[in-house]
């Protein structure tokens, strides 16, 4: 039975009826089906009939679209609606979670898609976090059915149908969530279709496949749920593909795809082999035509045979090995160009092999930034303050490891961002702010770098009184903390146990927050940069390497070495023959600290700072070979502090080649392009 307002029911009859005549007249004028149409969902909208107004709007998508059979289907809708809702039943049977007939995947705007896809994901990790928490049930639920109903509202501003109707049908599962047995019953529900909820976002054509495959005659009740509340469709959660169970795809271990990728690279060294192969062959070709040219010249010399000169056997001989030598030179040069093609055949198989298995290693920055956004929540109730988190990049991706080791020290920073720089409510508002604080979580990546930064609008940090602690602390003389500027002070903050804040509790004061969090930047490759505003807010800007993968690399040739520069990072190439040739530094003298000669070639290094803080560098090298897409292995331990490398290429033959880190390479390069052709630098060792 309906539970709907007995007077909007009769209400709606009235409105169906009045509309239905307009609906099924032949022949059909279609502008007026259209506002009857139009005119019926909104009705049955404020009846409270959502799912009649749903399906009405469905239909008037394909009108819209110029599918004339539709008017026929909603006149069948309205008539079967009318029946039920005389008969007190609800105008449309409601069959969640099996998808309607018409309701079919569109293809989204692009300019929306990947900020609808951040915010998508980010509230499935923050469903992810309450299904996992031991909390109160009832508050659980009451927070996953917050973040449901935001998915059905994004999902329907952008056009994504199947996501907004399935949400709507979780949500009015956790809409009856007010009891512990009920919430406890709600929760099952949600992990019961947490699954789906992941599939529609990425794959949402096998999603409604899927479940539109799973029609029972008979719905089975969740224990846990009254009587009369919405019902589960199936006991068994569905097996979509990406998720565990007998799919077309499976879960695989990252140490097994790192497997896949070390084994696709010893295909790769064979195929280089099969590469070299083929040029020897080309060339071994063309050396036998020259030798059977040689053989033709001199049987042109020696002329027809004649009594008193070469014998005709002789001669006959020659000409026969001179066209034997031609038919050897045929036969290298084909079977050189078989071996092209399989080689080719090999190349572009790795290559996308590669760029699978890699992408398979991927994950987004917003599944980060929703435990970042997790820890401020929890931080800002413990310190009782307000704040409002806001994210900007969390669509780009990186290789899940580099996500693992970046979580922890973001961690520390939102902490310490909340802790040091978020203040009070009441002092917000008398120094003019809002009540509720600001803390932007920003990533952007560029070429094989990415940029993270953590900003908020809090009190900043006061570097006079960071100078006056320094001081205290005997960490910088009197005369040496009034010359330092304020770069050079924030970076005492790093120091183990140098603290600005005057009390210490479990996670803030005690002055290892910042050097935490510098630490295990500094184990990846990257640099953490502070800036603040007093009383305006504090930054902290992060730069790691994230080239562990397939990345377009420029060969660059210096001193007969050859090394690898990633191809975003080279500007632009040109000949060094301006007048500041002798400034620019060669690479290898950024390298070993050396003199070199004057390089030919001059690279100009793009940085992707768009701040602006970054001030250009240029580095010379003798020779620049082509770009391709290589994988990129990380350093050793051993060799990580050598020099500034970003990681290690392994060729076909097994020699190893350099990849060269272009933000490590920049300061030295400015160091002696600013010597000005100075001949005896000092040695530079280590990274910058």
């Amino acid at each position: 039975m309906t539970t709907a307002d007995p007077e909007l029911s009769r209400l709606l009859i009235q409105e169906l009826e009045r509309h239905v005549v307009t609906l099924e007249v032949q022949p059909r004028d279609a502008p007026s089906a259209q506002r009857a149409i139009h005119a019926l969902r909104g009705s049955a909208g404020l009846a409270g009939e959502r799912e009649l107004a749903a399906a009405l709007e469905r239909i008037n998508r394909r009108t819209r679209e110029g599918d004339g059979g539709a008017f026929d289907e909603a006149a069948t809708l309205v008539r079967t609606a009318i029946e039920r809702l005389k008969a007190g039943e609800p105008a449309v049977e409601a069959q969640w979670p099996v998808p309607p007939d018409d309701m079919v995947v569109r293809p989204l705007d692009p300019l929306v898609r990947a900020q609808y896809a951040s915010e998508v994901a980010d509230r499935l990790a923050r469903i992810d976090d309450a299904l996992a928490t031991g909390d109160d049930p009832i508050e659980a639920a009451r927070t996953v059915y917050r973040h449901v109903h935001t998915m059905k509202g994004a999902g329907s501003s952008v056009g994504d149908e199947p996501m907004s109707w399935f949400c709507h049908g979780l949500e009015e599962r956790l809409r009856v969530a007010d009891s512990k047995d009920t919430a406890r019953a709600a929760m099952q529900e949600v992990a019961h279709w947490r699954v789906v909820l992941g599939a529609l976002l990425d794959e949402p054509e096998t999603a409604l496949e899927t479940l539109r495959s799973r029609r029972r005659p008979s719905q089975l009740p969740l224990k846990g749920l009254p009587s009369g509340a919405p019902q589960a469709f199936d006991s068994d959660p569905p097996r979509l593909s990406g998720f565990d169970g007998a799919t077309a795809t499976i879960r695989v271990p990252a140490m097994d795809i790192d497997r896949l990728l070390e084994r696709l690279d010893v295909i790769e060294r064979a195929r280089e082999r099969i590469g070299a192969r083929v040029e020897r062959g080309h060339r071994a070709a063309a050396a036998i035509r020259e030798q059977r040219s040689s053989l033709v010249e001199a049987l042109r010399l020696i002329g027809p045979p004649r009594p008193w000169g070469a014998p005709a056997a002789a001669l006959r001989r020659v000409e026969a090995v001179a066209a034997a030598l031609g038919i050897y030179s045929d036969e290298f040069d084909s079977g050189a160009s078989r071996l092209n093609t399989v080689e080719h055949v090999l190349r572009d198989g790795v290559t996308d092999a590669k760029k699978q298995l890699s992408a398979m290693r991927q994950t987004t920055v917003g599944r980060m930034f929703g435990r970042l956004t997790t820890a401020i929540e929890s931080e800002a109730r413990r310190g009782g303050c307000a704040v409002i988190v806001r994210t900007r990049g969390a669509d780009e991706t990186i290789d899940r490891r580099i996500a693992e080791h970046l979580i922890e020290p973001c961690l520390q920073l939102v902490r310490n961002a909340v802790a040091h720089g978020i203040e009070d409510p009441d002092v917000r508002i008398a120094l003019g702010k809002p009540a509720s604080g600001t803390i932007a979580l920003t990533a952007r990546k560029v070429g094989n770098r990415l940029g993270l930064t953590i900003e908020d609008d809090g009190a900043g940090v006061d570097v006079t009184d960071v100078r006056a602690r320094a001081v205290a602390a005997g960490l910088v003389t009197p005369t040496i903390a009034e010359a330092a500027d304020d770069d050079t002070l924030l970076s005492l903050l790093f120091l183990p146990g140098f603290s600005t804040r005057a009390s210490s509790d479990l996670l803030a004061g005690r002055g290892i927050g910042l050097e935490i969090a510098r630490s295990g930047i500094q184990r990846m490759g990257g640099a953490i940069r502070l800036s603040s505003r007093a009383g305006e807010g504090f930054s902290a800007r992060i730069d790691v390497p994230i080239d562990t993968g397939l990345v377009t690399m420029l060969w660059v040739v210096a001193g007969g070495d050859e090394f690898a520069l990633p191809a975003a990072n080279a500007r632009r190439v040109r000949l060094n023959d301006g007048a500041d040739a002798a400034r620019m530094p060669h690479l290898l003298s950024c390298l070993d600290g050396s003199a070199r000669e004057r390089a030919r070639y001059v690279i100009d290094l793009d940085l992707h700072d768009d701040a602006g803080s970054e001030p250009p560098a240029t580095v010379g090298v003798d020779a620049v070979g082509r770009a391709e897409e290589l994988l990129v292995r990380p350093l050793g331990p051993l060799v990580a502090g050598v020099g500034p490398f970003a990681g290690v290429i392994v060729r076909g033959d097994g020699s190893l080649r350099f990849a060269i880190d272009a933000w490590a390479i920049a300061p030295r390069a400015r160091a002696f392009s600013a010597a000005a052709g100075s001949i005896s630098a000092p040695p530079i060792s280590g990274r910058p």
